[in-house]
């Protein structure tokens, strides 16, 4: 008898052995086989079994979905026979039983598609990649069987269950979810704390589908019992968490006397870190047609959102388990792998090769070589039209009435200028400008107590003159980089004297504002510019002069960026910019008439020292480094107006011709990915053209002692190729 029960444990003993041991197999045995790391292309796919190590999956049986995503760049497959569409992937809302044809598009993040072992291996060897310039981008692989999903996001993973037209209770429901187990971890009805939980969810379902809330006394938390109107997670790791509280009562059509529910005490509080939710509109309302008070537990509707129904209803079929997140849990069988991926270029990549990301380079650099031309014209135009104007040494300090809208001071950098000296009062009246707040402008000028006299006031012979203009253009470009489109306001408000008899010396102080439009897409630049100049005009005969000024200016430019490659993607930065300029001319005035004919020789230098900045937005963001624009011109031309005397002043209209030599010398861009700072792309803004023509019509409308108007349109030639169009309208007035 003894020896028999021993032969009966032993054969017990390996019996159960060889259980542990084949159980352990089963578990174990499913495997998902990928390549540790691939070196991958920019311009095109690679396939992943090009490292050696060809995609699959074994030891699973039956029906199974798998699901690969990527953190940054692209993936597709290109065989989808045999397999079928899955729930919320390549563009599916369904499982289907027709082939996920759109998983082998080529701008996919994530692909997943239902099949057995066999068909699912014969997708994964077609697995290819594409990279995006960035490393340590990832490709995440799941297998579940199916009805199952894996939530890379979180690490969780999800079961839809249920039947059309085969109604389940919430009770059931929290039941049937709370005795299910998966891989080793213990299921429970979903919670959903986040929108990006949400959306994969809602990808997931098309019916109502229980999900693990309510406000009903019916369920008691971990801690406490739940009160009508306080909305809690009932499941899970997040049992007994509040999210939501109802405080009336959305539609009261039923009840119109019961507004509010019991939360409306200060007992009910969303927890710390749980206040998201996604209820429907006029939701939750806690009232059926035909009951009120009786909506205690909360549904995922096909659109995505949440609704409160009777937890006994017959119109809700499915329910969501969800698995993972447990204390002390973690899945036993490995269903999931994570491919690291050494994202590395071919060698004729940039980062410089979109179009979009040149336009902007580009913009900036032209914007701000237009800054600096637009400040020294201001001036020498200035000094232009001081010597045309046989009056200004009788011009005077006076009053003068502004009919300006202050009101946007976004848009209009005068007003933000003037508003500070205006007369306070109704915006709407006419605002004076007077010589007490003119003073005390000019005090806050640089260089301003070099200007004073012995009474600490500014003296009666500097001159006070203005200058502002609206100006649109656009830079076509036949090179095959994207054209630019911008507009901009500008005002200029100065003060000069004549120090000698043949000699004027003055300061001046410069706004502006532009907006430029780069290509289609919707990259742009914004740009506020400040500077300051002195200048200097000096004679020697009354018809030859020599203008001179320097100065100084900073621009704060708001960058947005389109990615050329996927649209959907923006990165944002902000670049400052500081700017030295000088310019000397030699003018030559001829009278003969009403004409007025000037030759003059230019010669213009300018430094902009564009900042070191990080786009924001995404994987794509770069950083660039600090970047030098020197800009050199020498230019001649000729100047001819004809004077018209006018009841109260002068119409002159006019015609200039400027031939320029351009000595810029090209500019380095220097660019990195923030995700990848060791790898530096470069750029460089060539000064493609080496002259130019200028070409002007326009007109000056000079009012005797008052206000003068100018109009122009300007035609900027390079090289016969690439050119500038320049509307632009200006308007001043000495005082």
């Amino acid at each position: 008898m003894e020896f028999i029960l021993r032969k009966l444990a032993r054969c017990i003993h390996v019996t159960f052995f060889l259980i542990i041991f084949f159980s352990s197999k089963i578990v174990y045995s499913e495997v998902v086989t990928m390549p540790t790391s691939l070196t991958s292309d920019t311009t095109d796919f690679v396939l992943l079994s090009s490292s050696g190590v060809t995609p699959s999956i074994s030891g699973y049986s039956g029906t199974l979905l798998v699901s690969a995503v990527a953190s940054a760049g692209n993936i597709k497959i290109t065989t989808t026979s045999s397999t079928d569409q899955a729930a919320g992937y390549c563009g599916y809302a369904s499982d289907g039983s027709s082939a996920p044809v759109q998983c082998t598009g080529s701008s996919l993040t994530e692909i997943g598609f239902r099949g057995t072992q066999a068909n699912i291996n014969t997708a994964l060897a077609t697995l290819s990649f594409k990279g995006d310039g960035s490393t340590g981008a990832t490709i995440t692989v799941s297998v579940t069987p199916a009805g199952n999903n894996y939530n890379s996001a979180n690490g969780h993973y999800y079961q839809v269950v249920g039947e059309a037209n085969d109604e389940i209770s919430y009770a059931d429901a929290k039941t049937a979810a709370e005795a299910s187990t998966y891989k080793g971890l213990t299921g429970y009805l979903v919670t959903i704390t986040s929108e990006a939980e949400n959306d994969f969810l809602d990808a997931k379902v098309s019916k109502n589908t229980w999900i693990g809330a309510s406000d009903s006394s019916t369920y008691t938390s971990n801690t406490h019992t739940i009160t009508e109107g306080t909305w809690e997670w009932i499941s899970g790791p997040e049992n007994g968490k509040t999210f939501f509280c109802q405080v009336a009562y959305i539609n009261t059509a039923f009840n119109p006397d019961r507004q509010t529910a019991n939360a409306a005490d200060d007992a009910c509080s969303v927890a710390t870190g749980y206040s998201y939710q996604n209820w429907d509109t006029n939701e939750p309302n806690d009232h059926s047609s035909t009951n009120i008070g009786d909506e205690d537990c909360a549904h995922l509707k096909a659109n995505g959102k949440w609704n409160d129904l009777p937890c006994d209803t017959s119109s809700v079929d499915f329910y969501i388990i969800e698995y993972g997140g447990t204390a002390g849990e973690s899945a036993t069988v490995s269903g999931l792998t994570t491919l690291s991926i050494n994202s590395t270029e071919s060698d004729d990549y940039n980062v410089f090769d979109d179009k979009e990301l040149v336009g902007i380079v580009e913009g900036q650099s032209e914007n701000a070589k237009r800054f600096i031309y637009s400040s020294t014209n201001s001036i020498l135009e200035r000094m232009e039209w001081y010597r045309t104007t046989k009056k200004n040494e009788n011009i005077k300090f006076q009053d003068i009435g502004i009919d300006i809208d202050i009101t946007n001071k976004d848009t209009y950098p005068y007003a933000k200028l003037l508003d500070a000296y205006l007369l306070k009062g109704d915006v709407n009246k006419e605002q004076k400008l007077s010589n007490k707040n003119i003073e005390k402008f000019i005090n806050e000028l640089p260089l301003s107590k070099y200007l004073k006299n012995e009474f600490g006031m500014v003296p009666r012979k500097w001159k006070i003159w203005s200058s502002g203009y609206l100006k649109k253009g656009k830079i076509k470009l036949k090179s095959g980089k994207v054209n630019q489109e911008f507009d901009s306001d500008a005002l200029t408000i100065g003060m000069d004297k004549i120090i000698r008899k043949n000699t004027l010396f003055g300061i001046a102080i410069r706004l502006e504002d532009q907006d430029t439009d780069v290509g289609q897409l919707g990259t742009k630049i914004k740009s506020n510019a400040k500077s300051t100049t002195i200048y200097s005009s000096w004679h020697n005969n009354k018809s030859t002069f020599i203008d001179g000024l320097a100065g100084y200016g900073y621009i704060d430019n708001d960058l947005t960026r389109i990615e050329q490659a996927n649209t959907s993607n923006t990165l944002t930065g902000n670049r400052g910019v500081k700017q030295y300029f000088t310019s000397i001319k030699f003018n030559k005035i001829m009278d003969r008439d009403n004409f007025t004919s000037l030759l003059f020789g230019r010669f213009d230098y300018g430094l902009s020292k564009l900042e070191s900045f990080s786009e924001i937005g995404n994987i794509q963001a770069l950083k660039f480094e600090e970047q030098n624009l020197k800009n050199k011109s020498i230019s001649i031309g000729a100047l001819t107006k004809y004077k018209k005397k006018i009841k109260k002043g002068y119409f002159l209209p006019y015609g200039r011709i400027e031939f320029f030599e351009n000595l810029t010398p090209n500019s380095e861009v220097k660019a990195s990915y923030i995700s990848d700072p060791n790898t530096e792309y470069s750029y460089t803004v060539k000064e493609d053209y080496s002259n130019s023509i200028k070409l002007e019509l326009g007109f000056d409308l000079n009012l005797i002692d008052s206000w003068y108007l100018s109009t122009s349109i300007r035609r900027l030639i390079k090289n016969n190729k690439d050119f500038e169009n320049e509307f632009a309208i200006k308007a001043g007035k000495p005082f």
